[in-house]
C-alpha cells in the first residue's frame, strides 16, 4: 500500500496535469478519425469505388490519422502500459486485414465471411482496448494531484480505511497526521501564485520523500497534507514529527531565479481508536494542527484524547 502512495523523487506530476486531458483529448480524436477511415474503407469497398493506394499499402497503418499520434506519443505514462503496446499489435492487424480485403476488392476475387468477421472482431478489439486506455488515464487524473503528484484524498480514503482495519485487527498503533503550511497566504501575495505553487511541490516532494517507507501521503487540499503512520507508537510519531518539522524549517526553496525562501508547517496528530471513523480521527488530528498554530505555529501536537 505504501508503495502504491509513495511518489518516487523522479515521478514528474505533469503526468497528471492538463497534458494527460490533453492526451485523452487526442486519443479520443484519433479513435474518431480511425471510425472514419474505417467508413471511408468500406464505402469504397461495398459502392465499387477507386480503391486509395493507402488501403492496399504495407505501412498503411502509419499513415491514418490515429497511426500518425500512436507511433509518435512519448508520454511516460505509455512507456510501460500493457494495453498502450497491446494496440500496436491489434492496430497493425486490423490495418493487414483492411489491405487483404481491399486486394480482393481491386482484384474482384470474393471476401469470405471468416475474413470479413476477422476484421469486424479486429476493429472491435481496438475499440474496447481505446476505450480501457481512456479511461485508464482519467482515473489517473482524478486519483492524483496535479500540481504535487500526490494521491488526492479519493484514494488516501480507501488506504485509511485498509490501515484503520489492520490496526484494529493487530492491535498495532496507527496515527494519522495533518499538516498545513504556514503563511503560504503570505508567500503568495509577496512572491506571486507560481511562487506559492513551487512551495507547495517542495513541501510534498519533501514530506513524501522523508517517510517511512510503508507510510503514506496525500495532498488533502488547498496547502494541508495528511499523512498514515501505522505501526507507530506516540514516541516513534513524535519522532517522525520532529524530524519532518526541523527539515522542513531548514528546506531552501528556489521559487525564482536565484530567490530562496523558507517555509513551516503545522503538523497534528491523532491516533487511531476502536469506536473511532476516519472523519473522527482526521478532525481530530486537524484540531490538533490548529492547536499548533495558535501555540505559535512550526510545531507539532497530539490531540487531548489520546493515549
Amino acid at each position: 500500500m505504501g508503495t502504491y502512495l509513495k511518489v518516487s523523487e523522479n515521478n514528474d506530476s505533469r503526468l497528471v496535469n492538463t497534458g494527460n486531458k490533453f492526451i485523452i483529448r487526442t486519443l479520443e480524436q484519433g479513435h474518431i478519425e480511425h471510425s472514419k477511415w474505417i467508413k471511408d474503407w468500406l464505402r469504397s469497398l461495398l459502392c465499387g469505388l477507386p480503391i486509395n493506394e493507402v488501403y492496399l499499402s504495407k505501412d498503411g497503418h502509419f499513415h491514418c490519422d490515429f497511426g500518425k499520434w500512436y507511433y509518435n506519443q512519448f508520454s511516460p505514462f505509455f512507456s510501460n502500459n500493457e494495453d498502450f503496446l497491446l494496440i500496436n499489435k491489434i492496430h497493425l492487424a486490423l490495418h493487414e486485414r483492411a489491405r487483404v480485403l481491399a486486394l480482393k476488392v481491386k482484384l474482384r476475387d470474393t471476401i469470405t465471411k471468416e475474413e470479413y468477421d476477422d476484421f469486424i472482431e479486429t476493429e472491435k478489439e481496438l475499440s474496447t482496448l481505446l476505450l480501457k486506455l481512456k479511461n485508464e488515464i482519467h482515473e489517473t487524473i482524478i486519483d492524483i494531484d496535479f500540481l504535487t503528484g500526490l494521491p488526492t484524498r479519493q484514494p488516501f480514503f480507501e488506504i485509511l480505511s485498509q490501515e484503520l482495519s489492520r490496526a484494529l485487527r493487530t492491535a498495532q498503533p496507527c496515527f494519522i497526521t495533518m499538516v498545513d503550511i504556514d503563511h503560504l497566504k503570505n508567500i503568495n501575495d509577496k512572491y506571486g501564485h507560481l511562487s506559492g505553487d513551487t512551495a507547495l511541490k517542495a513541501t510534498a516532494k519533501y514530506l513524501n520523500n522523508n517517510l517511512r517507507p510503508y507510510d503514506s501521503i496525500c495532498r488533502y487540499g488547498g496547502d494541508e497534507f495528511l499523512i498514515c503512520l501505522p505501526n507507530a507508537t506516540m514516541h516513534v510519531t513524535k519522532k517522525i514529527l520532529n524530524r519532518l518539522q526541523l527539515g522542513l524549517a531548514s528546506l531552501p526553496i528556489t521559487i525564482y531565479e536565484e530567490k530562496i525562501i523558507n517555509i513551516t508547517a503545522s503538523f497534528g496528530a491523532a491516533k487511531v481508536g476502536p469506536d473511532t471513523s476516519i472523519d473522527d480521527i482526521i478532525a481530530s488530528a486537524d484540531n490538533a494542527m490548529y492547536a499548533a498554530k495558535r501555540g505559535g505555529r512550526n510545531q507539532f501536537g497530539f490531540w487531548e484524547n489520546n493515549d
